[in-house]
C-alpha cells in the first residue's frame, strides 16, 4: 500500500481544535481540548500540554512518527536508560526504501530526531514485508532480529533470518548516526513449506545469553503419510549477538494445530522459558533448561501475559462478531485464565482454571500487560472498539481478575488503532499506539506517572 503523508489528527478533531486558535479570550471548547494560543496561552484552569490546552495532568498524546503505511506488527517499543525507544520500518516499495528506524521518547514527552537503526537492508519490494524484533542488551546497544522472504535471484525460496548489533548514539545526541552491523557471519535460511511463509522472530534475554525463536515448517513422513510439521528453532547468542554455536536447536511444536505464523512472545522463568506460538490458534511451548519440551494448546485468540515455572496466565479476549475477522466488532467480557505447566512426556492436558472476568477488550490490537514485583499488574487497552476515543489503564488483581480503571488517555482521533504497546520505566508509564487510515499511519504516545491504586473511599 502506498499513500501521501497524513494528518496527525483526524479531520473531525482538527476542526474541533480550531475552535481555539489565535487568542485566549473566552473559547467554547466543551470536553474537547483546544490548540494552545501563541506563546502557549490557554484559558484559566487549563495548561498547554504538548501544544494542546487541557486540564492539568491530562495525558495529551504526542506524535512520534508518520509514514504512508505501516502494519501493526511492525512497531516495537523498548525501555532505555531514561525513556523508551520506538522502532518501526519503512518498506522496500516506499520512497525511503527498506529501513528500520526509530526515535527515543523522554519522560517529559520530548521526541528525539529520527535515527536509522538498521539503515541498509535488502528486501523484495514485490514480496511480503520483513518482520523484526528488538531487544535492549545494555547501555545504548540493542539487537535487531529480521526475518524476510527470499530475494528474486536467490537459488532457494527459504526465508532469511539475521540478527544485527546496533550501537545507538547517547541519549540527547540522536543527531549522530547509530552504528549497526550483522552480528552473524551470514544470513540463516530456514525451511518452509511454501514461498512467502515467514515466521515472526522473537528475542529473549535468558540469563547471560540471548535466544532468538523462529518457527520453521517442513514436510515429514509420519505413519507413511507426508505431513507438514512445525519446529521452534532457537538460536543461542552472546549479548552482543554472536552465535554460541553454528546450528540452532529444533523443538517439535504445533501438534494437531495449524503451522504457526511465528513466535508471538516469550517468558523467561527460573527453570527455562515459555515460547508463545501463533496468534489465532496459540500454543505455549515450555523448554526447561535441563532439556526436553512440552506444549500446551491455549484457547483460540488467547493472549499470554505472564508465566512462572508452574503455570502460564493468559487473557481470553471478548468474542469476535460478524465475520470474526481481526477488525470486526467484539462483544462481551474478557477473562483471565491460567493453565498449569505441561509435564514432560505426559500427554494429559494440563489443568486450566478461570481466574475471573475482565472488562471487554479486543484481541486486535492486543492489549498491553506489565507485571510488577510487589504491585498489581498494569493492563492497557482501547477496550472493545478499534477506534475507541480513549485508551484505558487498569490495575488488575492477578488472583481475582478484579480490574480498577486508574487512568484514561484521550486519543483526540477517530482513526483505527493498529497496534498498542506499553513500557514502565523511569517512574513513568509510556503508552504507544499506531493509528491508521487509508492515507497514512501515525505512531503516537502518552506518558503518565506510574499508576497507583485508587484511594480508598
Amino acid at each position: 500500500m502506498r499513500g501521501s503523508r497524513g494528518r496527525v489528527f483526524s479531520g473531525a478533531v482538527v476542526a474541533a481544535l480550531g475552535m481555539f486558535g489565535a487568542g485566549c479570550g473566552e473559547p467554547s471548547f466543551g470536553e474537547m481540548p483546544a490548540l494552545c494560543a501563541e506563546g502557549g496561552a490557554c484559558p484559566e484552569g487549563y495548561d498547554c500540554i504538548h501544544g494542546v490546552c487541557a486540564l492539568p495532568g491530562t495525558p495529551v498524546p504526542i506524535t512520534v512518527g508518520v509514514v504512508p503505511y505501516l502494519r501493526g506488527p511492525d512497531v516495537r517499543m523498548v525501555p532505555q536508560a531514561s525513556g523508551v525507544l520506538v522502532v518501526w520500518e519503512t518498506y522496500a516499495y516506499s520512497d525511503e526504501g527498506q529501513r528500520f528506524v526509530g526515535a527515543r521518547v523522554a519522560p517529559d514527552g520530548a521526541v528525539s530526531p529520527r535515527m536509522d537503526i538498521v539503515g541498509r537492508y535488502v528486501a523484495d519490494a514485490d514480496s511480503l514485508e520483513p518482520y523484526f524484533d528488538v531487544l535492549p542488551v545494555g547501555g545504548d546497544r540493542v539487537l535487531v532480529a529480521i526475518s524476510a522472504p527470499s530475494l528474486p535471484d536467490d537459488p532457494t525460496v527459504e526465508p532469511r533470518l539475521v540478527t544485527y548489533r546496533v550501537d545507538l548514539p547517547p541519549q540527547g545526541r540522536e543527531d549522530q548516526p547509530a552504528a549497526f552491523e550483522s552480528a552473524w557471519p551470514k544470513e540463516e535460511r530456514l525451511a518452509t513449506v511454501g514461498y512467502g511463509a515467514v515466521s515472526f522472530p522473537k528475542l529473549l534475554h535468558h540469563g547471560d545469553r540471548v535466544e532468538l525463536g523462529y518457527v520453521r515448517s517442513r514436510t515429514a513422513t509420519i505413519d507413511n503419510n507426508l505431513e507438514t510439521v512445525a519446529e521452534l528453532t532457537v538460536f543461542s547468542m552472546q549479548e552482543d549477538g554472536t552465535l554460541f554455536a553454528p546450528e540452532p536447536t529444533y523443538h517439535s511444536a504445533r501438534a494437531k494445530l495449524p503451522v504457526a505464523v511465528g513466535v508471538l512472545g516469550a517468558f523467561r522463568v527460573s527453570t527455562g522459558a515459555w515460547w508463545i506460538l501463533d496468534n489465532e490458534r496459540p500454543s505455549a511451548l515450555l523448554l526447561p533448561d535441563d532439556g526436553g519440551a512440552a506444549e500446551v494448546k491455549l484457547g483460540r485468540l488467547a493472549i499470554p501475559v505472564a508465566a512462572d515455572d508452574a503455570s502460564l496466565t493468559y487473557i481470553e479476549p471478548s468474542a469476535r462478531q460478524g465475520d470474526k475477522q481481526p477488525t470486526d466488532p467484539v462483544s462481551g467480557p474478557a477473562g483471565l485464565r491460567t493453565v498449569a505447566a505441561p509435564v514432560m512426556g505426559d500427554p494429559t492436558p494440563p489443568v486450566e482454571t478461570s481466574i475471573g472476568a475482565l472488562p471487554g477488550l479486543r484481541d486486535t490490537p492486543r492489549p498491553a500487560w506489565i507485571g510488577r514485583d510487589g504491585a498489581k499488574p498494569i493492563l492497557v487497552t482501547p477496550g472493545e472498539a478499534v477506534d475507541a476515543p480513549e485508551i484505558a489503564v487498569y490495575l488488575v488483581d492477578p488472583a481475582s481478575a478484579e480490574a480498577s480503571r486508574v487512568a484514561s488517555i484521550p486519543r483526540l482521533s477517530t482513526r483505527s488503532i493498529g497496534a498498542l504497546h506499553a513500557v514502565l520505566t523511569s517512574g513513568k508509564l509510556f503508552v504507544g499506539w499506531l493509528e491508521t487510515d487509508e492515507t497514512s499511519a501515525t505512531i503516537r504516545m502518552a506518558v503518565l506517572p506510574e499508576p497507583e491504586p485508587p484511594a480508598a473511599p
